[in-house]
């Protein structure tokens, strides 16, 4: 009788595509589909953070120019040009401001004016510091310091306006309309009950002299000369 060999199933090779997947194999795939994912994810969260970036950048860009910058439709302008109460630099507008009258200007020298007459000495006048305005610049009194320099200009009885519209004759009510807060007014120490006021811009400033409620003089110096010149009241020369 032939021997038949008994073979143990557990060392017998299993046929192809018989039998369980081995068991490793079984575990390694949940792990890469998990890596994959977590990659995915990352890239994304990349993404993002860059498209974020970008953002903020070109917001605090377009933030941080300045909107009085030049474009190409030329240079803004100030929405209240009347704000300053130097108002305008331009020699041939004759406006009353911080630094004087046109070409005339407090510190500054008065030889060519006087030059072309626009300035000059009154026959029988004692004052030898004063010069008289005449044409454009009649009513307009200077009183001179050391080698010619204009150290107050006094506007009185003139058309002269200052770049807010007041003039000699204005208001009080209109004085504090053109001025609003810009406007103080200086209480003199020999004169409480005077009414004189202040347009400061820097060291230089615009007084006004009121009196039964109408501007009497306008005048321009340093802010410091005109609250001595108030405070002493009358003036001579």
């Amino acid at each position: 009788m032939a021997r038949r060999e008994v073979r143990d199933p557990m060392s017998s090779p299993s046929p192809a595509g018989a039998g369980p997947e081995p068991l490793g194999d079984s575990r390694e795939q949940p792990a890469r589909t998990r890596g994959s994912r977590l990659r995915v994810a990352v890239l994304a969260l990349v993404v993002l953070l860059i498209v974020v970036l970008v953002t903020v950048a070109a917001t605090m860009w377009a933030v941080g120019r300045s909107p009085s910058e030049p474009t190409s439709a030329g240079p803004t302008t100030s929405a209240n040009p009347s704000a300053d109460p130097a108002g305008s630099d331009g020699d041939d507008e004759l406006l009353i401001t911080t630094r004087g009258i046109g070409p005339l200007r407090v510190s500054g020298s008065v030889a060519e004016l006087t030059a072309t007459g626009a300035l000059g000495t009154e026959p029988g006048d004692f004052c030898a510091d004063r010069l008289v305005g005449s044409d454009e610049f009649a009513g307009v009194v200077v009183h001179t310091a050391d080698d010619d320099i204009a150290a107050m200009i006094v506007v009185e009885e003139s058309s002269l306006s200052t770049a807010e519209g007041v003039t000699v004759g204005s208001t009080s009510a209109e004085l504090r309309e053109a001025y609003g807060e810009q406007l103080t007014r200086h209480i003199a120490e020999n004169n409480p009950y005077s009414e004189n006021y202040l347009v400061s811009s820097g060291t230089l400033a615009i007084g006004f002299t009121v009196s039964q409620d109408t501007v009497g003089k306008i005048l321009v110096a340093p802010t410091e000369v005109l609250r001595a010149v108030y405070d002493a009241g009358e003036f001579h020369c």
